[in-house]
């Protein structure tokens, strides 16, 4: 990401997008599929503007930021949303973000269900993040750029690498495995059943029919992530 420009060029444009995300009216948000594309726009708006809001940020862990960008409230639809409200406790639709109750006004903007590929569709700034889509989410155009976005991260270093004859997973996989799991379908599968053939044929072996615990019990497998801001060099 390219963050001098977008502060060069278009600061204005985001303070425009947050302004709307602040505004906007939750009841016109009728269908999953604005509600999603609402909260996963509103998102990656907000980690923008924290980046920008902390231009000397290098490592979000190493420079202790995980409060000030997930934790710290910020306006969303008529009400003030943490990022790890809307994602935990408004996407994923958890009960309790960070120690406290998910306030009814949060609640009232979860879609119906949990899809998992929400996962691929926000961007924390970090380098292992799935890449930041380059052009909004619509109700319209969701479903189609979801897909796509998942078939990009899975055929990415930033799914999966190997080092020597260990397979290095994304924490993501690990943090979230459960949410594209079911009981019919393990983990393995259901990434697999997403990937492009070629990358599916490399990690067959390895991915297939292993349940989410079996994937964090095998000594072959571990998970990994770059918490480096995606600065572009």
């Amino acid at each position: 990401m390219d963050y001098a420009r977008l502060a060069r060029s278009h600061r204005a444009d985001l303070e425009a997008v947050l302004r709307a995300v602040a505004q906007q009216d939750p009841a016109a948000l009728r269908t999953d599929r604005q509600r999603t594309a609402f909260l996963l726009n509103a998102y990656n708006a907000r980690v923008l503007e924290r980046v920008l809001a902390h231009p000397r940020a290098r490592h979000l862990e190493r420079d202790g930021l995980f409060m000030a960008f997930f934790q710290t409230p910020f306006p969303v639809a008529g009400t003030r949303a943490t990022l790890n409200q809307l994602e935990h406790g408004v996407l994923r639709r958890q009960s309790r973000v960070d120690g406290a109750p998910v306030p009814s006004a949060l609640r009232a903007l979860r879609p119906s269900r949990l899809d998992p590929q929400i996962h691929v569709g926000l961007n924390c700034a970090a380098v292992s993040c799935p890449q930041l889509q380059p052009s909004a989410f619509t109700a319209q155009n969701l479903d189609a750029t979801l897909d796509r976005a998942m078939g990009e991260w899975l055929a990415s270093s930033r799914f999966a690498r190997w080092d020597g004859r260990t397979l290095v997973l994304s924490s993501l996989v690990d943090w979230f495995g459960g949410d594209w799991e079911t009981r019919t379908v393990p983990l393995g599968d259901a990434l697999l059943a997403s990937m492009p053939r070629p990358r599916a044929g490399a990690l067959r072996q390895r991915l297939a029919g292993k349940t989410h615990l079996e994937l964090r019990a095998d000594p072959r497998v571990r998970f990994a992530y770059d918490w480096t801001v995606n600065r572009g060099r």
